[in-house]
């Protein structure tokens, strides 16, 4: 059984009860990927989850691996064919579930299926940016055309596996953005590494710091990648945002009233300025898990509403796909 890392925070606080302001109306649809392996809407203001298609048989998933076609209306996913016992890409239409695309990667599973791998999506052309463990135990980093099924290689990321690692490509700097551990002298960090789209020269590593960052989503609409992390001087939950271009982490503010994220599951809905997570209320470890929008802006709490009772029953991955005008 290969070693991994993984990103967790176990802290309680206080409990503390916090009023929301009533929730605008989201322009567009949440998606996701249920525990059972079925596409399924997500009603932000509820929390309820409902089924688009039956769950796919003999297919195996990890938390936060998806992608979204926008484009298209493609939901994509790294899954494990446990027929074929290999690790493929699996793309469903969002209209009714139907399987678009099944295309099998390169890639060795490790003990724990999605360990190490990694899945982002290039809106301009719908081409994707795919990592994961080859039999040499090095993870590499390819461009994918998911419809016509062309391969670039572009990078070979030789570092150690971490479970629910941060990901996502930047198109105003073109850069992929992976969170690897990283040995140096038995000194072990999870950094961020961002790699150049097209050559795939190593450009920026960000060292292991406080905030610790836990989940990285693009901002069509302000050119930025954001994302939540974890305060560890002030022990709060916090959102980012990071600069593609010269590696700055800026802290956008404190996420008040919840603490525990589930396996840095995030998406963004740019156009309306907010950013979707799955966390329990801070002081609680008993709570549920609420679906909880928060303002780019200021990183105040916009909607919260109840998700799942135990974090395996949440959706693993969620996408937001804007309505066209």
């Amino acid at each position: 059984m290969k070693s991994f890392l993984r990103l967790c925070a176990v802290v309680v606080l206080a409990t503390c009860v916090v009023a929301w302001p009533a929730p605008q109306a989201a322009d567009g649809t949440l998606y996701g990927m249920s525990a059972e392996v079925g596409l399924v809407s997500i009603d932000i203001d509820t929390g309820a989850t409902t089924p688009i298609a039956q769950n796919i048989p003999k297919e195996g998933q990890a938390q936060n691996l998806a992608a979204l076609d926008t484009e298209r209306g493609i939901y994509y996913i790294i899954g494990y064919n446990f027929t074929t016992s290999a690790v493929n890409l699996l793309g469903l239409n969002v209209a009714d579930g139907s399987v678009a695309v099944d295309m099998a990667l390169p890639f060795v599973s490790s003990a724990f299926i999605g360990v190490g791998e990694a899945v982002d999506i290039d809106p301009t052309n719908g081409e994707l940016f795919i990592v994961g463990l080859k039999s040499d135990n090095k993870h590499h980093l390819y461009r994918i055309n998911p419809r016509t099924g062309s391969m670039k290689y572009l990078a070979e990321c030789g570092y150690i596996n971490v479970l629910g690692g941060a990901h996502a490509y930047d198109m105003s700097a073109n850069i992929v953005w992976l969170q690897y551990g990283l040995n140096s002298s038995g000194d072990v960090t999870i950094d961020l590494f961002g790699f150049d789209a097209t050559t795939g020269e190593l450009k920026h590593t960000i060292p292991q710091a406080d905030p610790v960052l836990s989940t990285l989503d693009f901002d069509l609409y302000n050119n930025q990648v954001v994302g939540f992390g974890y305060s560890v001087a002030n022990s709060s939950r916090i959102l980012f945002s990071l600069d593609s271009r010269t590696a700055q982490v800026s802290v956008v503010g404190t996420v008040r009233g919840y603490l525990v994220d589930n396996g840095g599951i995030a998406t963004v809905n740019s156009r309306d300025g907010i950013v979707y997570g799955q966390f329990q209320p801070a002081g609680n470890s008993t709570a549920p898990f609420d679906l909880v929008g928060v303002h780019i802006k200021t990183a105040s709490v916009a909607s919260s509403a109840t998700l799942c009772q135990q974090s395996a029953d949440c959706p693993w991955s969620m996408e937001f796909l804007q309505t066209k005008h």
